[in-house]
């Protein structure tokens, strides 16, 4: 059986995107159900969003801690020039995606009168799903090997 070679990078890459899946599918389903029934307040929404903030800051460091540990050789280098050029495309084509769903929300609020939570967590989906589309493809090209 082939075993994986799969460097300290990639696998930091596979625990954020894991994260950010994670925290922001539960955030999202109890945003959406509460937007879509007029029972959440800004002050709900915002209690939500710290918590979810929290959450995702506790996990990285946590679990960046066990892989470290795990791999104390791997972890104390710094990333080479393969790893910022997968970082550097993955995060130009999320920019691209970030903008259309920018300009998405911006030209339906403009043709729909959108409450402000409405509209600040779209904008919020807009970015989770821009960095979900940056940490997969970084994986893509991880596992490309080019």
């Amino acid at each position: 059986m082939k075993s994986l070679n799969v460097s300290f990078e990639e696998k930091s890459t596979w625990i954020s995107l894991g994260i950010i899946t994670f925290v922001f599918a539960g955030y999202f389903s109890q945003v959406y159900q509460g937007l879509v029934s007029g029972t959440l307040d800004k002050a709900a929404v915002f209690g939500l969003f710290i918590g979810a903030v929290i959450a995702i800051i506790v996990l990285e460091i946590f679990l960046h801690i066990v892989i470290a540990v795990l791999n104390v050789k791997d972890a104390d280098q710094p990333g080479d020039e393969r790893d910022r050029l997968f970082s550097m495309k993955a995060g130009n084509i999320a920019g691209w995606v970030l903008g259309f769903g920018v300009l998405v929300i911006a030209a339906h609020t403009f043709m729909q009168e959108l409450d402000s939570l409405w509209v600040a967590n779209l904008l919020l989906f807009a970015v989770f799903v821009s960095q979900v589309v940056s940490y997969a493809l970084q994986i893509f090209y991880y596992r490309r090997g080019y």
